[in-house]
């Protein structure tokens, strides 16, 4: 008898189990689909800028609630597009999607490249080298746009593997917390951070990275993996003031972004904004995946 209640137990078993793979087969399908749709849509939006300009080009592909910085203040993001000038029809800014990751729902992601801009008015027509990393959110329509684009300078062309590489994430957030819930803990996170920022950077950061978790700052390479990020936090400045303004996650809870802004101690001129990008594991704790200042 009790033989035969174990193998009950283990068949019951089997078919709980047979639905959750096959959920998390399907999830990780969907999320599959929509980081190529994501990826295809950076790409025609960096073709299109060849075309008809980067300027135009923005205000085509970044959606009409994209945030940008300016001074000490955010802003609508095609507000401050359209107040500059057009560009040089002879100026060239070429940049493609090498890496990144998308939510789970399939509705916010972010990417991140390499940038070229070349002017051949300028340094006898060399390129000059920056990173974008660029969040991008679903629309009503169902069409990817930007909400967010950052990008920082670096002294020399920033290497990629070949092709699309997507983040590592073996261990994807699939509990019940989403909307407003999850907003709150994002932001919750990201405020403590800051805080603990004031005290050193390097602390601050050591604990909340995810795994491949990417550092941009103006005029430095790309610091990707734990050990690189908190070697080189250990030798900068502490906050010495940080805000956190904003937090929104995906439908699915597992991938947010948040923006605030920041002070440097020890110089007054060196202020601005950061942007982080958020991942979430199954233990529930958001971990940074990607993090970029901009300094105004």
């Amino acid at each position: 008898m009790r033989r035969a209640l174990l193998v009950v137990a283990v068949a019951a078993a089997v078919i709980v189990a047979v639905p959750a793979f096959a959920q998390l087969a399907r999830r990780s399908a969907e999320r599959e689909g929509g980081l190529t749709e994501m990826v295809r849509t950076e790409q025609r939006f960096a073709a299109r800028a060849l075309v008809v300009g980067w300027k135009q080009a923005f205000l085509e592909y970044f959606a009409d609630d994209a945030v940008g910085f300016n001074g000490a203040q955010t802003a609508p993001a095609k507000s401050l597009l359209r107040k500059q000038p057009d560009p040089p029809k002879d100026l060239r800014i070429l940049w493609e999607p090498r890496y990144g990751d998308i939510a789970a729902s399939g509705d916010l992601g972010y990417l991140t490249g390499p940038v070229r801009t070349i002017n051949p008015a300028r340094n006898n027509g060399q390129p000059r080298h920056s990173i974008y990393a660029s969040v991008w959110k679903r629309q009503p329509d169902g069409a990817f746009k930007v909400a967010m684009d950052m990008g920082v300078n670096t002294p020399g062309p920033v290497p990629f593997p070949g092709g699309m590489t997507r983040a590592p994430r073996a261990d994807v957030y699939t509990g019940n917390a989403t909307g407003p819930a999850a907003s709150r803990s994002l932001r919750d996170t990201d405020a403590a951070l800051t805080n603990a920022a004031r005290s050193g950077q390097a602390d601050a950061y050591r604990d909340h990275l995810a795994e491949g978790a990417r550092l941009h700052r103006p005029d430095v390479m790309p610091l990707v993996g734990q050990a690189a990020i908190v070697a080189w936090l250990a030798s900068q400045p502490a906050y010495a003031s940080g805000e956190s303004a904003f937090a929104e996650t995906a439908l699915s809870g597992d991938l947010g972004y948040t923006y605030g802004s920041y002070a440097m101690k020890g110089d007054p001129a060196d202020h601005g904004f950061y942007v982080r990008v958020w991942t979430r594991g199954r233990d529930g704790v958001w971990r940074i995946s990607l993090d970029v200042l901009q300094p105004q």
